[in-house]
């Protein structure tokens, strides 16, 4: 059993080691990822606030959910952007907390544009 538990350790040890190696770049390219996704959704949702898809009726629930969402996924993509053009060092929780804001803004703007065409 305690042979098991070291391999297991070491594997651990090992895996933390190779991430340390590439975490910035991990880092920037998932915040990169992220402000894309974010350039791609955040028109949708701001085509469908503002009523931009005719053959849609525009729920104000769902449109209330995206504006708050969008708001949210802006102010914290600004500062991440900020320190992706600046070259500052990344932390994980900066571009997981933009990667939740993206994806909650994506929910409902799947939601209310289910059958558009844009």
């Amino acid at each position: 059993m305690r042979r098991k538990l070291l391999f297991v350790a070491g594997g651990l040890g090992c895996l933390a080691l190779a991430a340390c190696g590439d975490t910035q770049t991990d880092l920037r390219k998932a915040g990169y990822d992220t402000i894309q996704a974010y350039n791609v959704v955040g028109p949708i949702a701001e085509k469908y606030v503002s009523g931009g898809y005719p053959a849609l009726k525009v729920d104000p629930t769902i449109k209330s959910e995206i504006k708050v969402a969008s708001a949210h996924a802006i102010d914290v993509l600004k500062p991440l952007g900020a320190d992706l053009q600046s070259n500052n060092v990344l932390t994980a929780v900066e571009v997981s907390t933009a990667e939740a804001a993206v994806a909650a803004l994506q929910k409902p703007v799947a939601t209310a544009t289910q059958g558009a065409t844009p």
